[in-house]
């Protein structure tokens, strides 16, 4: 059975590299009025065209790459139609720039142009792109794709985006998504610069793990959101809110080097949630109508919570690390020190921490 399994990873191993090494179908500014279904190595020049009739269909194991041309216009597939690029776990389809040390920015990247057609892309990598995936009006499904080393990795306009699984990583913006409905499920974010970027959007959030950005973990605008079993560790600042509304649960906000949660003007309910070993402020808001519900704080460098706007914050029930009232009121900023700021409600606090936590 051993000597079964490993022939079987040798054969994989092997018809990738077979895959990769192979003379390349080359494709030069063209255009797909027909379905077409890639295999093996390919290499576009200038761009592919999926017109919208067609369907591009892209095998296990396939290594697209593309190659920079001599009117330095960047290589890119547009998409008008529809693509399925389907690979598994030991045979991903592999999309990236042409060339023995491409960077950033090599190529153009996919770009889908107004097609609500289901568009799936399945156990992708796709690294060095200007933009990863790049979609216009349109509808996408991700499944375990891995998108890195690009200046943007996922960007979407009016569109209706769905991931799970798979990463973004080491590109100056992770994910980046406006008026458009964005779900994702179990995605990693980590070295970016700036991990995600939501701006007039419905968002939904589902165990994301959000890491080590050099700036924001997360900055939202005007969204509608709901983030559930998530984590924002290591980044700058964790995620800074401005307007909208939404509820944050179960999530941990920890060693981010600024303030882990900033909210500003914003509906925010926060429950089950903990706030640990950041270096500065745990939880700031300003004005807005903030919830907070058994959650944890304790290790934080500045304020567990520090109210810098004029309205209330309800924040009963939560453990602040202590039951002492003078050890809890050390770490609040409110009107008590600050005529200027609303209050905090705290008491009833909890006695313990919550069974309950991230």
């Amino acid at each position: 059975m051993k000597a079964f399994v490993t022939a079987c990873i040798f054969f994989c191993m092997t018809t990738f590299v077979a895959a990769a090494e192979q003379t390349p179908t080359v494709y030069d500014r063209a255009v797909l009025t027909e379905d077409v279904i890639w295999r093996g190595s390919i290499l576009v020049k200038g761009f592919v065209v999926v017109a919208n009739q067609a369907t591009l269909r892209i095998e296990p194991g396939t290594v697209v790459r593309f190659a920079a041309t001599a009117d330095r216009h960047l290589p890119n597939l547009v998409v008008q139609g529809r693509l399925h690029a389907s690979g598994t776990a030991e045979l991903p389809v592999v999309i990236t720039a042409d060339g023995v040390t491409p960077t950033r920015g090599s190529w153009g990247g996919i770009v889908f142009l107004a097609t609500e057609k289901r568009n799936l892309l399945e156990h992708c990598r796709i690294e060095y792109a200007t933009t990863g995936i790049d979609a216009w009006s349109s509808s996408l499904f991700l499944k375990d794709v891995a998108i890195s080393q690009t200046q943007t990795a996922l960007l979407a306009h009016d569109g209706v985006v769905q991931t799970v699984g798979g990463s973004v990583s080491n590109s100056e913006t992770g994910v980046e998504i406006h008026n458009s409905e964005f779900d994702s499920r179990d995605m990693a974010v980590f070295a970016c610069v700036r991990g995600c970027v939501l701006n007039n959007s419905s968002v939904v959030l589902a165990a994301p793990k959000i890491s080590n950005s050099q700036q924001a973990g997360l900055e939202a605008d005007d969204c509608r959101f709901r983030i559930t079993g998530g984590e924002f560790s290591g980044n700058t600042s964790g995620a800074l809110i401005r307007g909208g509304e939404g509820q944050i649960t179960s999530t941990l906000f920890q060693l981010n080097r600024q303030t882990a949660l900033n909210l500003i003007g914003s509906r925010v309910k926060i429950m089950r949630s903990l706030f640990t070993g950041n270096s500065q402020d745990a939880l700031r808001t300003e004005d807005g109508q903030i919830l907070l519900l058994n959650n944890t704080f304790g290790s934080n460098g500045g304020y567990h919570l520090y109210n810098a706007g004029a309205e209330s914050v309800a924040a009963w029930q939560n453990w602040w690390g202590s039951s002492d009232q003078e050890q809890i009121g050390q770490k609040i900023h409110d009107s008590v020190r600050d005529k200027n700021s609303g209050t905090v409600h705290v008491f009833p606090w909890l006695s313990e921490k919550p069974q309950l936590m991230p």
